[in-house]
């Protein structure tokens, strides 16, 4: 009887000893997919940190035309202007908006935006009073 048990504890002993070739393909296949899917966060996180570079960027452009228009000390010309602002590595499009207001003030708007898409990155605005 003890013949029959051991040939019967290595014969499931051998059946358990390697993986078939559909557990490895499964395993395989898991693998794949959650590479793919850490591949895919790196690839997002990258994207979302040049965003957030590129809206602090813009910001201090924001902050730095709006100093240089309260710095002035001539009146500012009314209506809109638009230039080209390097700032770092990259290239900026800024406009700077002057409209009355009451009481003597004028109204500084500055707005940054994206040259190559257009989008808006940041704005600022203040109020002015100038000499007469």
């Amino acid at each position: 009887m003890t013949k029959r048990l051991s040939s019967h504890a290595s014969t499931a002993a051998d059946r358990q000893r390697g993986l078939t070739l559909a557990e490895v393909l499964v395993a395989l296949a898991i693998v794949g997919l959650v590479a793919a899917a850490v591949v895919a966060l790196i690839g997002q996180n990258a994207r979302f940190a040049a965003d957030a570079e590129e809206r602090v960027l813009a910001g201090i452009l924001a902050d730095n035309m709006m100093v240089e228009a309260l710095a002035r000390s001539t009146p500012l010309e009314r209506g809109a202007s638009e230039s080209e602002r390097p700032l770092g590595v990259r290239t900026f499009a800024g406009r700077l908006i002057v409209t009355e207001a009451e009481g003597g003030l004028v109204q500084i708007r500055v707005e940054v935006r994206s040259k190559d898409t257009g989008q808006s990155l940041a704005t600022a605005t203040t109020l002015k009073r100038e000499r007469q």
